[in-house]
């Protein structure tokens, strides 16, 4: 019995350390972590906001990712917008030259994706804050998406802003 406890933690270290250093490009399109171990089912305890509900096409916007209470600090996180009609992956993001939690992640264009890279547990934040630009050219609606992590074995998978409206 000792030992199924000692494979299972070591299974959950091991997959906590493998994606320590992002969300690999495999996940882009479903956005599902590989961990041992299912989402959770419960409702996520995040929300999404974003700075406007209505932007013209090409200005940058500001996304911010907050946990509900102190509690829902963020380990792990892999983040999109995608357009409501199509489901495709839509814009670029920026991060500040400082970023200790944050990297771009290239989900089929350079930048259309945010994920954590490798940092010290004291970094793991109760919100991350990131910029968004849609492409000059899009008109549409977008909704962000997010798995977000609190830690290898507890994560929500689907985690979704309101709609933005980008107008040309």
């Amino acid at each position: 019995m000792l030992a199924s406890y000692v494979v299972l933690a070591v299974s959950l270290v091991a997959a906590a350390n493998a994606y320590s250093t992002g969300a690999p490009e495999s996940v882009c399109q479903d956005m599902v972590p590989k961990h041992p171990v299912p989402k959770q089912s419960s409702p996520p305890p995040y929300t999404i906001t974003t700075s406007t509900k209505s932007v013209k096409a090409g200005t940058p916007m500001e996304v911010v990712v907050t946990g509900k209470g102190p509690a829902n600090t963020i380990r792990g996180i892999l983040f999109q917008a995608r357009d409501v009609q199509t489901d495709k992956i839509v814009g670029t993001f920026t991060l500040k030259p400082s970023e200790k939690v944050l990297q771009l992640l290239n989900c089929g264009e350079p930048g259309n994706a945010v994920t954590h890279k490798k940092h010290d547990e004291k970094y793991d934040s109760q919100t991350l804050a990131f910029t968004w630009t849609p492409p000059a050219s899009y008109s549409g609606e977008v909704k962000f998406r997010s798995t977000i992590a609190l830690n290898g074995a507890v994560f929500w998978v689907g985690v979704e802003s309101a709609p933005v409206k980008v107008v040309s």
